[in-house]
């Protein structure tokens, strides 16, 4: 009988599949252990929530403390996450060495399409020696911030170049006017032009420039001596009370910042009042044919290289960098261009802003974004401030303090495994 021995055949192949279906639905979800900041808590409760198939235990950590953590709990073989978000770029380099060999390598694990969505140069910090080893949450270069009414009071015309930035500084200083510091961002002044700082070699593992002997060098240096000397920058970081202090009062019509700055910095602490902040696209040299803007922050997400579960792992991390309902709620611009231009949506429509454009000139100004952001196993601004923020608090110029930075550079490089070219 054919026909029923077909038919027992099917009745019992449905029954297997079945049975197969119910235990994967009766299955217990992949748990997964999640590093993440307080700002991050939200986002991962989102992901938790909306994937039947994944569990989170999230626990917050000290950012500062975390490569320390996650290297205490390889050595002792307990307390390692699946999933970390790292606030400082740094951090993935530091944990992608023969001694804290942490992160996974994405490759071939993230989609390209999805890749391909991404800023330009924004996960440059997380490709380290060719490998993916992580994804860039938001991005952070600097763009021009001004106080659109007072500029007008003023009649001074927002600058387009360094050269018309330093003019510009020398008008307004005799009137009682400063543009900020170049403190915290002294590396977006000095890299502007092309400066070889602790930039990567293509092409060859573990090898960086550094050359800070050149014009390309120098030029930016003699430009912040020169208005420091003239008083249309301060001596001190943008966080310091006398800066803060300038632009509550009104005598900071201009200023150089990140993206975040306009939400974050101008908005909560100088307390600027709404219809006055404008933004306008990074600054270049008159022989340059397009600006080069550095960047201060972006996040970025890393998993566990020993995980249980590297497919459940990377999806985490993929979701949570470019996922657009998830990132239109983010605290910063989002460095996936889908997420972003959700994100965005709000600004244009913020009285806060002076122009509907902010988020626009934002996006804009991202193509300009420095390839050789990069992380590193070491800090360059803990050099800075070590060397050149300590020799203009003594009235040293900056052009003079670079032949010992670049020591000190070279020195940290070598220390922390790097080739020096």
């Amino acid at each position: 009988m054919p026909f029923l021995k077909t038919s027992l055949v099917a009745l019992a192949g449905a029954m297997t599949l079945g049975v197969l279906a119910h235990g994967a639905l009766a299955a217990d979800p992949v748990t997964l252990n999640v590093w993440s900041d307080p700002v991050r808590l939200t986002m991962f409760d989102l992901y938790d929530k909306t994937h039947d198939n994944v569990k989170l235990n999230v626990t917050t950590i000290d950012p500062a403390g975390l490569v320390a953590k996650i290297q205490l709990g390889m050595q002792s073989k307990s307390e390692v996450p699946d999933v970390i978000f790292m606030n400082d770029i740094g951090y993935a380099a530091q944990l992608s060495t023969r001694r804290s060999n942490y992160l996974l390598d994405l490759t071939g694990k993230v989609p390209h399409a999805t890749l391909d969505e991404f800023y330009p140069n924004a996960n440059s910090p997380c490709y380290i020696n060719g490998k993916l080893m992580c994804m860039r949450n938001d991005i952070a270069h600097d763009v021009v911030w001004y106080d659109k009414p007072l500029m007008e009071s003023l009649g001074a015309k927002v600058p387009t170049t360094w050269e018309e930035y330093q003019a510009l500084g020398d008008e307004l200083v005799d009137k009682g006017y400063s543009l900020g510091s170049p403190m915290v961002p002294f590396e977006a002044f000095l890299v502007s032009d092309g400066c070889d700082m602790v930039m990567p070699v293509e092409g060859k593992d573990d090898t960086v420039k550094i050359d800070l002997t050149t014009d390309k060098c120098l030029k930016p240096a003699r430009m912040i001596d020169h208005m420091i000397a003239a008083g249309s920058l301060s001596k001190v970081g943008p966080f310091d009370p006398a800066v803060v202090d300038l632009v509550k009062t009104g005598k900071v019509p201009l200023m150089i910042g990140p993206t975040w700055f306009g939400e974050y910095v101008i908005k909560a602490t100088y307390e600027m009042a709404p219809g006055k902040l404008a933004v306008a696209l990074p600054l270049k040299w008159d022989d340059q044919t397009q600006p080069l803007t550095w960047s201060w922050g972006g996040g970025v997400y890393g998993g566990w290289k020993d995980t249980a579960h590297p497919a459940e792992v990377a999806d985490l991390i993929t979701w949570m960098s470019s996922d657009v309902t998830n990132q239109t709620t983010a605290v910063t611009l989002p460095a996936h261009k889908p997420s972003a231009i959700a994100w965005g949506a709000r600004l244009k429509s913020d009285p806060f802003y002076a122009s509907p454009d902010a988020f626009d000139v934002q996006v804009a100004a991202a193509a300009f974004s420095h390839p050789g952001y990069v992380s590193l196993r070491f800090s360059v601004e803990d050099a800075i401030v070590k060397i050149v923020s300590a020799n203009i608090a003594k009235g040293v110029t900056v052009e003079a303090s670079l032949p010992a930075l670049q020591t000190e550079l070279v020195n940290l490089a070598k220390l922390n495994g790097y080739t020096v070219e």
